[in-house]
């Protein structure tokens, strides 16, 4: 095993001399995710001051005059403009306004007749403003339909509790700690596997093909070590720059995260009580298998490369695969399929999926964990005699 450690060695004084990928693998995380997440929070802010700060601009139609007067009653929240030129759901696509209001000709006559009217509302869903105008305008109209209501009750002599038959309390049975733990348990193990798939990825090529490129494989065969310390050594660097590089940008992750949240004293509660020493200790224990049979998975397929072009071309479509795998275990319901506990990788995500969420299944983590343990030692089994083959490490 000293063989193995000093190539291990070897392989990472190479990577000190180069600045700039010390760079990327070290620092940029702790730069980058930070620098993104303060920046998309602070726009979303800005841009949610500018709605709640600006009246909602709506076209109206209302011969009648029946919702008029509630709209102009509030010019802080309501601005009344003209029809723009053109198609009126365009417009609001350009946000030249927010929301187009049509209330029939005889909405007055059918509230003198306790009739009911319709009022037709067109909105752009996938705009801010466009939705908050919506929501404005529910709020204005409720408290208006209560008066309308309660007026024709009182003419019909009945009691105001009719409008009323029941009122509903809603208690929320998942605390802030439940919530935030399902959200990070949907990303979480699809950023894992990425990060530290293609943490290894790229000095797994620079230390397998590269190798070949710059002659220097020979040399290393022809000192007194053993061949499968030698490979032993470059599995040991490439795994562990994968879990490195999945550890350094989690962390920035962790820190970033509340930066996008608001830093609210509930929210840093509820991520302390997901980030506890357990569930930490736990997911890096899963992970460390699965690191070892990324790495393995990726130096198999980089030493038996002629060039580091082609060892990439062989490398990258495991990330396209990862990637698959992440988004699938992404999907709602997902993790009610019980069949997926012995599909190898995928258990893993929803381990940690059910793990952070707080409702943690032993039985399935120590299967997932069993089961990514011996894909990991089997792979390493494998790929060991592969390399041990003159055809597979001296083909040029």
């Amino acid at each position: 095993m000293r063989g193995a450690l000093l190539i291990a060695k070897k392989e990472f004084m190479e990577l000190t001399k180069d600045r700039k990928t010390l760079f990327m693998v070290f620092v940029l995380p702790f730069l980058l995710y930070p620098a993104i997440f303060g920046m998309m929070a602070k726009m979303g802010k800005r841009e949610e001051t500018q709605n709640q700060n600006k009246a909602s601009r709506i076209f109206l139609v209302d011969p009648s005059g029946t919702l008029a007067p509630i709209l102009k009653a509030d010019p802080k929240q309501f601005e009344l403009v003209a029809k723009p030129d053109g198609d009126l759901k365009q417009a609001i696509r350009d946000q030249k306004l927010e929301l187009a209001l049509e209330v029939p000709t005889g909405a007055a006559t059918a509230l003198q007749k306790q009739e009911t009217f319709q009022v037709t509302a067109t909105v752009d869903e996938s705009e801010r403003a466009s939705n908050l105008a919506l929501k404005r305008l529910k709020g204005a109209l409720e408290p208006q339909e209560k008066t309308w209501i309660q007026s024709r009750l009182q003419t019909l002599s009945a009691s105001l509790q009719l409008a009323d038959p029941l009122k509903l309390e809603v208690r929320n049975a998942a605390d802030d700690t439940l919530q935030i733990g399902k959200v990070i348990g949907m990303f979480l193990p699809y950023m894992l596997m990425l990060m530290m798939y293609s943490g290894s990825m790229q000095h797994g090529i620079y230390a397998t093909a590269g190798e070949k490129e710059r002659n220097t494989l020979l040399s290393l065969m022809a000192t007194r070590l053993p061949r499968n310390q030698i490979i032993l050594g470059k599995l040991l660097y490439i795994f562990s720059i994968g879990v490195i590089s999945a550890l350094l940008n989690l962390l920035s992750l962790g820190i970033s995260i509340p930066i996008m949240g608001g830093g609210s004293a509930s929210s840093l509660q509820a991520m302390a009580a997901i980030a506890s020493p357990q569930t930490l200790g736990l997911t890096f224990l899963i992970m460390v298998p699965l690191g070892l049979f990324f790495a393995n998975f990726i130096l198999l397929l980089g030493i038996q490369a002629k060039t580091t072009i082609e060892a990439g071309s062989a490398i990258v479509p495991g990330m396209f695969l990862v990637i698959f795998l992440g988004v699938f275990t992404s999907a709602p319901g997902v993790d009610k399929m019980a069949f997926l506990s012995y599909v190898p990788v995928v258990n893993v995500c929803i381990a940690l999926r059910k793990m952070f969420s707080q409702q943690p299944n032993w039985g399935e983590y120590a299967l997932a964990f069993v089961m990514t343990v011996g894909l990991a030692g089997l792979m390493t089994l494998v790929s060991t005699r592969i390399l041990n083959r003159e055809k597979a490490l001296f083909k040029m």
